[in-house]
């Protein structure tokens, strides 16, 4: 074996790793993006459903109308603390 026929090997391989490291990262981060996006306009349209029930619908899922926000702020807390890794 000869010097140039190991030279491209150790070259293009470092390459093609850091290639698809950074479209890996890429993915991660556009996959993110999008999930966080989802998640706020689901907040976002739960909201609003919320703020269009009437105080007997709000009475009786034991909810008045000023812990609604609230409310889904622990909900969306709770959320992100399940889609953590190692959680069960």
């Amino acid at each position: 074996m000869t010097l140039l026929t190991v030279i491209p090997t150790s070259t293009s391989r470092p390459l093609t790793w850091r290639t698809a490291l950074l479209l890996a990262r890429s993915r991660r981060l556009a996959n993110r993006f999008l999930a966080a996006v989802i998640a706020r306009h689901e907040r976002h349209a739960t909201r609003v459903a919320m703020h269009r029930l009437d105080d007997r619908q709000l009475k009786d899922i034991a909810m008045v109308r000023t812990q609604i926000d609230s409310r889904l702020e622990e909900l969306a807390q709770t959320r992100a603390r399940m889609q953590q890794p190692g959680w069960h």
